[in-house]
């Protein structure tokens, strides 16, 4: 049986007020469900982030605070996107 994690009101606004996690969390609100890979290429070639460590880095962010929800299907990995990320919609 899997428990239920919390998450502090501070972590979560956090996570959610930063520009590179707020626009990450743009692109993945758009399909619901992206695979890494081109969330990784489009946040580059947009010039939001510049490699890998600095995408990890805010993911496991979004990931801590309950915002998005990692999804590994047959090698590939995808993120969804959580009720704590979609505030990103009122923005």
């Amino acid at each position: 049986m899997m428990t239920e994690k919390k998450v502090g009101h501070a972590q979560h606004l956090k996570a959610v007020n930063h520009p590179i996690r707020r626009e990450m969390l743009r692109m993945i609100f758009e399909t619901e469900s992206i695979q890494e890979k081109e969330l990784l290429d489009k946040l580059i070639r947009d010039n939001v982030i510049e490699d890998t460590n600095l995408f990890n880095y805010h993911m496991d962010f979004l990931l801590q605070a309950l915002c998005v929800e990692k999804v590994e299907q047959e090698g590939i990995t995808h993120y969804k996107i959580l009720p704590g990320g979609k505030v990103i919609e009122n923005f």
